[in-house]
This record gives structure tokens, sequence and C-alpha cells, in this order.
């Protein structure tokens, strides 16, 4: 089974519109998994013919999208069970020191993300874990558990630096993830 993942698209708020490239890439799938920052309904519009699409909200959402999504879901797909959340509870932060603590200190912080992100899913099994938030790529597993960023379709997190979106492959075996550059 194929699986689109896309996250941080931010439509039309920094981009006007999804980028042509991420429908010919999501061509063929299986199954689309949206990881917040939607900004807007017309984006999972888009992304229900190419295929079922599922998504969660993050910070950056509009009240109509919370209205629609949940903030964090659980799906079952070839016997494998995914957790879905947008990561921005992961990496809350308030007052101008902690924001610039983040910014010295962000491997730092990106450990405490992911440590964070397992345990927004402590209750339940999962074999994947599918998060945006940081606009950075990532694919390492922790404790048998994948965890799977696709990057940022709208803002990547390295300067001059191209948009990403990631691929899913799961079987009765396996979950393998890849980041694909738009």
């Amino acid at each position: 089974m194929k699986i689109g993942v896309l996250a941080d698209t931010h439509v039309p708020d920094v981009l006007p519109a999804l980028p042509e490239r991420v429908f010919d890439v999501f061509a063929g799938v299986d199954i689309i998994l949206h990881a917040g920052d939607i900004t807007d309904l017309a984006i999972l519009q888009q992304l229900e013919p190419i295929a079922q699409t599922f998504a969660v909200f993050g910070d950056q959402d509009s009240p109509e999208v919370k209205r629609y999504v949940e903030e964090k879901s659980r799906l079952e797909f070839a016997n494998r069970a995914v957790g879905l959340v947008h990561g921005h509870r992961a990496l809350e932060t308030t007052g101008v020191f902690k924001r610039m603590l983040y910014r010295v200190n962000r491997a730092r912080q990106m450990d405490d993300l992911y440590g964070k992100v397992l345990r927004e899913f402590a209750d339940v099994s999962v074999d994947a874990i599918v998060f945006g938030h940081s606009h950075q790529p990532y694919i390492k597993m922790h404790g048998g558990v994948l965890l799977f960023n696709p990057g940022s379709v709208a803002r990547p997190s390295e300067p001059n630096s191209r948009g990403t979106v990631g691929m899913l492959e799961i079987s009765a075996y396996a979950i393998k993830g890849r980041i694909i550059s738009l």
C-alpha cells in the first residue's frame, strides 16, 4: 500500500495553491495523509479525487478546518497502525525567553519533539507516527515506532530549499518511508 504524506501546506497564507508536483507525486497512491496546517479546506477537496484523504489540524489552521478534522487520529492500513498528529503541542513555547532557547538549542528541542510526539500515542499501539509542524523532513525508528515527518510543502526548514512531501509504503511486514523534493 502506498500512502502519500504531506504537512504544512499553508495555502493560501504562504503559497497561493498546492504545487502541481504534489499531484504528480501522489498519482496512484492508495491513501493520502495530511499532518496539519492545511489552513484551507479547499486543499483537502483537491486531494480527495486522487485518493481517500485523512487529515488532522495544526496550530495555523482556521476554525473551519478545526471543525472538520480532529487534532490527532489513529488509523489502520494493511494491519498496521499509524498515528497522525501535527505536533504543535509538543513544541509549544511561551514568552521571549523560551522562544530564544528554542532558536539557540534547536537540536535539543527536536529531540524533545520526537519524545513528545511518541507520548501522544503512548496509550495505544502504533507502528508509525506521521507528524508535521517542524517543517523538517524526518524518518527514524524510535523504540519500534517509525517517526515520519514529510517536511513542509510551503516553507522548507532550510533556506533556498524546495518543499517536500513523503511516501510511506506499508506491507504486512514493514513500513518504509521516503522524502520527495518538490
